[in-house]
């Protein structure tokens, strides 16, 4: 692979970073420009990746205008289900992924599920204040769920202790953060939790049904990730604990922190599916 084939998956990296340090269509969208530019030179995506993109872009964009109707916005909803879950199982033709070594690949497919949400829909944190309150929340609740989830899965065999540094370890937490974690958590949390919220209100039983409706789909989409129906489990009770946390925190930062921490903990310490 060259380095321009490289560039093409960090400079998408860097159209996600962009989006808090200048909320602007003209910075993400240029980091984003190059970046598809790049990767089609490349030979990383063809003409038909511009379909799923766009319609995603679409999709999402058309989701800030609050006036929609319900019925609007629940056939908008699952066509964008639908295409989330074609980037996800890259069940779309056009891309092709970056096959780093082994079992690890670096997707620039599935990453769009959340891409548009992070640039159209969420408020990001800004100020230091912000970042303060949030952490000071976060950070805790995140260190109670790596340590939960672990003290529960290592009992039940579903992971065994395999401490180590992996290899191509920078691109692995890079690529796990911008490409995993973030658009994960703006997709199931920022969009498919907060839709459901608006759809079943306010109170304690509209905030547990969101929590768990976008936990269940969060699961379904982990279904190429394991067979294991117990790793599903967890997959799932990890996804009860991200969306508790952006619930109660209301920052999208907040719940990419904690899937990130786990990831990474999972990674570090323990047997993980892309050695």
């Amino acid at each position: 692979m060259t380095d321009l084939h490289h560039l093409s998956f960090y400079t998408l990296m860097m159209a996600f970073l962009s989006m808090w340090i200048c909320r602007s269509a003209w910075l993400w969208g240029a980091f984003l420009s190059i970046s598809y530019i790049l990767a089609f030179h490349n030979g990383v995506v063809q003409p038909f990746s511009i379909i799923p993109i766009g319609l995603a872009l679409v999709i999402f964009l058309v989701f800030k205008k609050e006036e929609l109707q319900p019925h609007t916005r629940l056939v908008l909803g699952v066509v964008a289900v639908i295409v989330a879950a074609g980037l996800e199982f890259h069940k779309f033709p056009g891309f092709q992924n970056w096959h780093v070594s082994g079992s690890l690949w670096i997707n620039y497919d599935k990453p769009f599920m959340g891409f548009f949400v992070m640039a159209f829909l969420l408020p990001l944190l800004r100020e230091p204040v912000e970042w303060y309150r949030v952490a000071i929340k976060a950070i805790p609740l995140t260190m109670l769920a790596v340590f939960i989830l672990a003290l529960l899965a290592i009992p039940s065999g579903t992971i065994d202790w395999h401490v180590k540094i992996p290899s191509h370890f920078l691109l692995r937490i890079a690529s796990n953060l911008f490409l995993v974690a973030i658009p994960e958590e703006a997709f199931f949390r920022g969009f498919v939790q907060q839709e459901l919220f608006k759809t079943f209100g306010p109170g304690p039983k509209g905030q547990i049904t969101a929590v768990l409706g976008a936990s269940l789909l969060f699961t379904l989409f982990h279904l190429g990730w394991t067979a294991s129906s117990a790793m599903l489990g967890f997959v799932f009770l990890a996804g009860v604990m991200y969306g508790a946390i952006y619930q109660y925190t209301k920052a999208i930062e907040a719940s990419i922190f904690c899937h990130f921490c786990v990831n990474l903990t999972h990674m570090l310490l323990f047997t993980y599916h892309a050695e």
